[in-house]
């Protein structure tokens, strides 16, 4: 009876104790409970989007209710010596971070002030006298993200992969050569030793820590006396451990295992894919694998089925360009292309936009290749060349398929482009992507493809060309005033003493200023005027000038700017990265 009670004690949630406190009321819980079934929210996050609490209210019913005090751990920075002294996998498992020790006194700020059996657990592991505060379980969380992301993450690393040398390959020294380490060959490599627990912790490990991180790409890279994990985040890529070489045989067959791979093909190119479920999210890994001359090389792309989901709003278009860009996908027919480098976000765009125009009263058909994400009521084609399907056969069969809408992945030939046309100029909405530095280049690219400028100007209705940016971090971004080279290399000269933001780095950012992405868009709409451009064959210089003049175009520089002024990015950012378009 006595543990039952306990057990229920422990498992009252923030809505309940806001309940009890009298706060909500017993029909606004009943609320909030249904909307967290329809999402991934937390249950914080909706009494707050509901109004039905404050946080200072929050706050104040946590301190009556535990009769401790309260922590907010947005506004505080913990020593990372003392982020040391606590293992991360027991700081998830009762939900707590520490704050600071005295002598020998740890202070910590914890969800459930009343788990005694958790508090006295981390007062025998740490050996030390516990003082106890609360905070939210969102705070804590975060908390412990931003923390443990790149510290004891790697410390677990370590561990397991020590745990892996020793049951794999016996004890092994620190100090011991490399060449006297036993190597694994491929033919001692068994689907057993595979399934093993140290080779599935280790990699779960990488996975895991990519997603916590927003990482978009895992590099596992074969070295002479190493293997490299490596992760791309924010479009920048960072080392994020050395592994022992022993290891990498065995590591990239459980890769490849994972991802439907032949393991004992190690002199040849292989594609895969594997799916992770991890805390109520879903995640698929596109795997490549390529042989070098020290072993094979992989790289993880890493998809966030919610991506698929995202909206149009969420994509970051300045509010004028939103209408625009809405106006021309609303259309009938006609052809609109995506156009930037790989890795601008072409593809989430696609996506948003098909999104945005899904409905019961059309029929989408999209060819890819790949196809990174499922999009629900859409077909989606994924190209197989061995099979004979091409971007250009696939939309020939798609056009039998009465389609009103259809989304081809990149306009890689001649081909291509001209049937795309041909479906735009037959009553069919068309988008599709292409490689260039801006909006008016897409014109030349189809030109010098070979498709006729009458075909583009009479079929093609707006372009978009498109960067990603890092974003300016939110817990260290700082106000500054600009000299005045920096004001005449973005043209705001005139701007004397404006203010602009800047990260100055810190453990959530990884000290390098920046936290996730931000989107720069030009959009050439093609109106009569510029038809006439295509038509004479004008430069897209030519293009671009007689735009501005006639349709207030704005360049991805400009948009660069405007997000400058807004404290969303950084000037160096956008100069980087848009005036090489």
């Amino acid at each position: 009876m006595v543990q039952a009670a306990v057990k229920k004690e422990l498992n009252v949630t923030l809505a309940d104790i806001l309940v009890s406190q009298g706060i909500m009321t017993k029909d606004q819980l009943k609320q909030c409970e249904a909307e967290q079934q329809k999402s991934d929210t937390s249950i914080e996050q909706i009494i707050l989007k509901m109004e039905f609490a404050t946080y200072e209210s929050i706050a104040k019913a946590l301190e009556s209710y535990y009769n401790a005090p309260f922590m907010d751990l947005n506004n505080y920075v913990i020593d990372a010596e003392v982020i040391k002294l606590v293992p991360e996998r027991l700081a998830r498992k009762y939900k707590f971070l520490p704050l600071f020790k005295i002598t020998n006194n740890l202070s910590i700020a914890i969800v459930d002030p009343r788990n005694l059996f958790g508090i006295d657990e981390i007062r025998d592991k740490l050996g030390c006298d516990i003082e106890v505060t609360v905070s939210t379980e969102d705070q804590i969380l975060q908390a412990l993200d931003r923390y443990y992301g790149s510290t004891s993450a790697m410390e677990d690393l370590t561990d397991i992969v020590d745990e892996i040398v020793q049951s794999e390959f016996g004890e092994v020294e620190e100090d011991v050569e490399v060449e006297k380490v036993k190597e694994v060959n491929l033919e001692t490599v068994s689907e057993e030793m595979l399934e093993k627990a140290p080779v599935v912790k280790l990699l779960n490990t990488i996975l895991h820590r990519a997603i916590r991180e927003g990482v978009s790409d895992i590099h596992v890279q074969q070295e002479e006396d190493a293997m490299l994990v490596r992760y791309r985040l924010d479009g920048v890529l960072f080392q994020a451990s050395a592994l022992p070489k022993t290891l990498r045989t065995t590591l990239v067959s459980r890769i490849k295992v994972l991802s439907g791979m032949n393991i004992a093909e190690s002199r040849a190119p292989q594609d895969g894919r594997f799916k992770v479920k991890t805390e109520g999210r879903e995640f698929d890994f596109r795997v490549s694998t390529m042989p070098t001359v020290y072993g094979e090389s992989v790289v993880m792309r890493v998809l966030d089925k919610s991506t698929a989901a995202m909206k149009l709003e969420q994509l970051g278009f300045a509010e004028n360009s939103l209408e625009i860009y809405q106006s021309l996908i609303n259309k009938p027919n006609g052809v609109i292309l995506i156009t930037g480098p790989t890795g601008s976000g072409k593809t989430t765009t696609l996506y948003a936009s098909l999104n945005k125009i899904n409905n019961p009263d059309v029929n989408i058909i999209t060819v890819e290749d790949p196809v990174e994400y499922r999009l629900r009521y859409i077909r989606q084609t994924q190209i197989n060349v061995k099979a004979g399907i091409t971007f250009a056969s696939a939309i020939r069969a798609i056009l039998r398929q009465d389609p009103d809408i259809v989304m081809i992945g990149e306009m890689r030939d001649q081909e291509t482009a001209e049937i795309a046309i041909q479906a735009a100029m037959t009553g069919h909405l068309v988008f599709s992507t292409l490689h260039t530095n801006d909006a008016p280049g897409a014109v030349s690219r189809l030109i010098d493809m070979g498709v006729e400028p009458f075909l583009i100007a009479s079929s093609v209705i707006g372009i978009v060309a498109q960067r990603l940016v890092r974003g300016n971090c939110k817990h260290c971004t700082e106000n500054y005033v600009p000299n005045e080279k920096l004001l005449r290399d973005i043209g705001l000269q005139d701007k004397t003493g404006i203010t602009f933001s800047k990260g100055k780095g810190c453990d959530y950012c990884r000290n390098t200023g920046y936290k996730g992405r931000v989107g720069l868009y030009e959009i050439l709409v093609i109106d009569d005027i510029v038809r006439d451009l295509i038509i004479n064959r004008e430069t897209p210089h030519v293009i671009a000038k007689k735009a501005k003049e006639t349709q207030n175009f704005k360049t991805l520089v400009v948009d660069g700017v405007g997000k400058v002024e807004k404290g969303l990015t950084s000037v160096e950012e956008v100069l980087a990265v848009a005036t090489a378009a």
